[in-house]
């Protein structure tokens, strides 16, 4: 039986599916299992949103399953340099953003770290016995370190240093040759690199090659600064992937623009539209083809009730994803519905209808668009009534 206080029904915007999974998992991390101080928070709101999201993970497949996970990479990144996660109990406000996102995000992509770095039965070992023998009492983050050294039968401390006490993540990259044999196929040798030392995680590689598309996932184990990998192809390889699936808490180019944008979100969310403007308009300048950041800057300007530049930035969000764009196909859809929506509140019907027409013709039914689509057709978008906003 789940107890949920009466402030999460009244405000709405807090009450998602998500946190009502995260409070499910709260009976075993931090009810059954207690907490030896504050500062071990980790433990319970970092394995409580590691569970709801391992739920949510296996509901889902294809673009929705990379959209998921590289929703968590982004927000274990947004504030990740603000405060570790043993740290972070002292350090920040339970309430702010900067908390949440690191305890949440980054402590629930730490567990799914340190899974893939035991081995997923190890792993699931360790959470069984976890429950069973502090049942009824209360834990710290060290004894828990103590035990997923007993039962990996290794000394973790690097791990723990690492990801638990410490900031930072590293940035991977892929030095590689193309060798062509004697029966007509290609072998590409390489070597992964990355910049800190110490660092113990296996990695995923994808190769893609001519006329075979994904030739196959191979993982290699990075031990201090690099690994080696061979890959056979028949066709000739054009593009190999670091970590194609966002299993490794890494930083890139484009994950550098997504968290600064997804720190425009969190002060849009929050009602500083001034900041917010200022996050995208920054993520923009080193990245002018991102859909998704032209997409919450129309969400923004439509929030503000500035039609026109809504209207041209859900445009620009649109034809990025239709001439080719690396983006999912909700921000297509979701773009044409918001685009009606503004046209609409300007008092053009006509080309609000012929929106909500395109968004219909697009088969993604991403966060109920088209039950969105059919309301809108059926009766026009008010900007006088309360809507929510497709904030993601």
């Amino acid at each position: 039986m789940l107890y949920l206080a009466n402030r999460l029904f009244n405000e709405s915007r807090d009450l998602t599916l998500e946190r009502l999974q995260r409070e499910a998992a709260y009976q075993w991390w931090g009810h059954t299992v207690g907490l030896k101080s504050f500062d071990d928070a980790w433990l319970s709101q970092g394995l409580a949103e590691y569970s709801a999201f391992s739920l949510r993970e296996s509901q889902l497949e294809g673009a929705q399953l990379d959209s998921l996970r590289r929703e968590l990479l982004e927000k274990s990144l947004t504030f990740e340099q603000t405060a570790s996660l043993a740290r972070t109990p002292a350090a920040l406000d339970d309430q702010s953003v900067a908390y949440q996102y690191i305890m949440y995000a980054k402590g629930a992509f730490v567990f799914k770290l340190l899974r893939d770095t035991m081995g997923e039965q190890q792993f699931e070992q360790l959470l069984r016995t976890f429950l069973q023998q502090y049942k009824g009492k209360n834990a710290s983050i060290y004894d828990f370190e103590e035990l997923a050294n007993q039962v990996s039968g290794k000394n973790l401390r690097y791990f723990f240093a690492r990801w638990v006490e410490g900031t930072g993540v590293p940035e991977f990259q892929a030095d590689y040759l193309i060798l062509r044999t004697r029966e007509g196929k290609f072998i590409t040798r390489g070597t992964v690199k990355q910049n800190y030392d110490n660092l113990q995680l296996p990695v995923e590689l994808q190769l893609r090659a001519e006329g075979q598309g994904r030739v196959a996932n191979i993982e290699v184990f990075v031990e201090d600064s690099s690994a080696d990998f061979n890959i056979e192809s028949d066709g000739k390889p054009v593009e190999l992937i670091i970590d194609p699936d966002y299993r490794l808490l890494r930083i890139s180019d484009d994950l550098r623009i997504s968290s600064i944008a997804r720190r425009g979100i969190e002060q849009f969310k929050e009602g500083n539209y001034v900041e917010a403007q200022q996050q995208f308009e920054a993520a923009l300048k080193l990245d002018r083809s991102n859909a998704w950041i032209y997409y919450h800057l129309g969400l923004l300007f439509l929030e503000q009730r500035n039609y026109d530049l809504a209207i041209d930035n859900f445009k620009a969000s649109r034809n990025l994803g239709r001439n080719g764009q690396a983006s999912p196909t909700w921000l297509y859809v979701w773009s044409e519905i918001k685009m009606g929506n503004a046209y609409d509140a300007k008092g053009d019907r006509t080309r609000a209808v012929a929106a909500y027409k395109r968004a219909e013709m697009i088969p993604d039914d991403y966060d109920n668009a088209k039950t969105a689509v059919e309301k809108y057709l059926a009766e026009p978008y008010d900007p006088r009534v309360q809507q929510t906003t497709a904030v993601r």
